[in-house]
Order: structure tokens, then sequence, then C-alpha cells
């Protein structure tokens, strides 16, 4: 019996030996701290936004002319200079209107004749009767219908001035759309939509310029920009002038320099959120790489610190109201206040308490540190049953 007794108690001094030196090596696993070194650099403070890249310059042409499209070589991505003809109408219907808009202005230039010669023979008329009325040869009524007569006369010399000049503005819009069948690039640039093709009848406007068929948009693709939407949170830190760095999907890893060119002073609510427009214009020599409605992803520069001493942001700690971080001296955390200063969220700036070259601790050290003193603890408490034995 007692041999049974031995081989129990032998037993379970084993099984408690292995479970304690399988916990101490756990908890040996657990106290191993992640550390860093304080490096010396410079500190880039950006705000993120993205955005769409844009020409600068886009404008719309339309005709004021109708008719055939007789010609339209260009194609969407061609490059017209100013002034260049890229389409063609049939001036044929065009040239109809000339002509009737001459015939009219005709008209009423004979119309204007006619009134004024009324006028003149109303005059003399005027002028005798006025001499017979002196004479007591006619009456006062007779004289006033003259007088009258006259006044018509001269009223009827007015509207078919006022004909004239509507019939020289008629013969000059029509003019102007017999040229505008040869419809000319307004700028030098990049066509980027074509609306119409050629054998295609456009009507012609009557009203308004607005009202024209639109013809195809060009861009002046020398200038590019990055209408960039920035969170308000971070609107204040934005002026003209500053610094931004531009990437988009279709180049991976290229970077593009750019510069914030305005800020727009009313913002807006983007699915709940407000923004304002940056707009930011694209600097780079390889601008020509970037293609209209692109998606954006912009860093704008703010605050730049050169030559700073930087750590992880996540080494950072407080204790009460005391900041600082914890050094690595002797292989052990050792608590140190510092001052700091900037951060981009990723490393901040450190002013004083430490050098470069230190390795500091960036893992919890409160949490091992209690699991450092637990594994101490049964480690003695191991001890105690031995002795006990």
């Amino acid at each position: 019996m007692k041999k049974w007794k031995w081989i129990l108690i032998l037993t379970a001094g084993v099984i408690s030996l292995l479970y304690f030196l399988l916990l101490d090596n756990s908890n040996d696993n657990s106290v191993e701290l992640q550390t860093s070194v304080v490096k010396q650099g410079d500190l880039r403070l950006t705000v993120a936004a993205t955005g769409v890249i844009a020409p600068y310059v886009e404008v719309e042409v339309k005709s004021k002319a109708g008719g055939e499209i007789i010609s339209f070589p260009a194609e969407e991505g061609d490059d017209l200079k100013k002034g260049e003809a890229a389409v063609m109408l049939d001036p044929e219907t065009e040239q109809s209107r000339v002509n009737q808009a001459n015939a009219d202005l005709l008209m009423t230039e004979a119309r204007l004749d006619k009134a004024k010669i009324n006028l003149k023979d109303a005059g003399r008329r005027l002028k005798r009767q006025q001499s017979l009325f002196e004479d007591n040869i006619i009456s006062k009524q007779d004289l006033d219908d003259v007088i009258i007569a006259f006044e018509k006369a001269g009223s009827d010399v007015r509207i078919a001035e006022a004909e004239v000049i509507r019939s020289n503005e008629m013969l000059k819009v029509a003019k102007d759309r017999l040229q505008d069948t040869e419809i000319k690039a307004p700028l030098t640039g990049t066509i980027l939509n074509k609306y119409v093709v050629e054998g295609q009848v456009i009507a012609s406007t009557t009203s308004s310029v607005s009202e024209g068929t639109l013809l195809f948009t060009m861009a002046d693709l020398d200038r590019i920009y990055v209408r960039a939407m920035v969170d308000e949170t971070d609107i204040g830190k934005i002026k003209p002038g500053q610094k931004a760095t531009i990437t988009v999907d279709a180049y991976q890893g290229k970077v593009f320099n750019g510069l914030v060119l305005r800020v727009a002073p009313k913002g807006r609510v983007e699915s709940t959120i407000t923004v304002f427009d940056a707009i930011i214009e694209v600097s780079d020599q390889d601008k020509a790489m970037l293609k209209p409605v692109m998606t954006a992803n912009v860093e704008l520069l703010f605050g730049l610190r050169k030559n700073v001493l930087l750590v992880p942001s996540e080494a950072v700690r407080t204790k009460g109201e005391e900041t600082g971080i914890y050094r690595l001296f002797n292989e052990q955390p050792l608590w140190t206040p510092v001052s700091v200063g900037v951060s981009d969220g990723i490393l901040t700036e450190v002013h004083d308490g430490i050098n470069e070259g230190e390795v500091i601790v960036i893992s919890r050290v409160e949490s091992t540190e209690g699991k450092t003193g637990k594994s101490r603890n049964l480690k003695r408490g191991f001890r105690v049953f031995r002795r006990k034995k």
C-alpha cells in the first residue's frame, strides 16, 4: 500500500513539474517585446483626398447653321488647331436664307425711301396751308388735318428705318449661319466626344446659339487638373500654392506632381458628408499620360518638418498627465518622459528625452509586466510544493 502511495506521489510530482515548465515557457513567449529604433528624418504632413482628372478648359461646339453634314473627318482623340475647319455643312440651305434676307432688306429700304418722299411732300403741303391760314383763306380744321398728315408721315419714316435695321440684322445672322456651315475649332485642343457623322442632317437654331445642334466637345489637354473632394475637417489646412502628389490606378507606382490652384468657397454634401472642392493643376512633365474622368488619389502637403527625431506613433504613451515612451534599458522597458510635436498618424516627432538610434518599445508594456509577475508567482509556488514534499 505504501508502494502505491509513493508511486502516486511521484506521478503527481512529475505531472506538476511538466505543467509548470510548460506554463513557464508560455509566459516567457508572451513577454517578448516589439521594438523600434528612433530615427532622424523628414515628416510630411498631408491630407488625403480623391478626385477626378479634368481638362482646365473644355468647350461644346455647336452649329448655328442647318443642313447636311458633308465632311467631318476628325475622330475622338484627334488634335485640332484654333481656327482649323472641323465640320462642313451643305451651304445650299443657308445660302437661300441669305438671299431671302437680302430681298427683305431691299424691300424695307424701298419702303423707307417711299416714307421719306411722303414726309417731304407732307412738309411742303403744311407750309402752304400755314400761309393760307395766315391769310384767313382756310379754316383751323383744315390746317390741323395737314399737321396730322405731316406727323403721320414722320412716324412712317421712323417705322421704315426700324424695319431696315431689323432687316440688316437678319441679313447679318443669315450670313453668319452661311459662314458657320464651315465650323472651325474654337481653340487648340483635342476632340473628346463626337456627336454627329457625315450625312446627318441637322436643324439650325432660330432664337439663340444655345439651341444649336451639339457637334462635338474639345478640350485643351495641355493644362490638366484634379477636382479633389476634401473633407470639411481638413479643408482649413489647404491653401492655394501648396504642393500635391497625384496617383491613378492606371499607372501603378507612378506619382504625378501638382499645385493647389484654388479652394471652393462653398461646400457640398456627398453621401451625408460635407466636402469642399480643391482644384489642383498637374505640373508634372508626364501629365499627358492622364486622361479626363480618371479617378485620382491626391495627397495635399500642408506641412513639412525636416531633420527631426521620429518614433512610431504607437510608441507614445500617457501616464496621467505625463507623455513619454518606453526605452529598452538593460533589456527592460524604462519609462522616459518626452515632449512630442506633430504627427502624421504613423510617425510622431519627439523633441527631447531620447536620442537617435535608441531602441524603444512599441508593444504594450503594462500587460507584459503583469504576465511576467504572474509567471514568477507560479514558479515560486512550484518551489514551495517541492519543499513540502
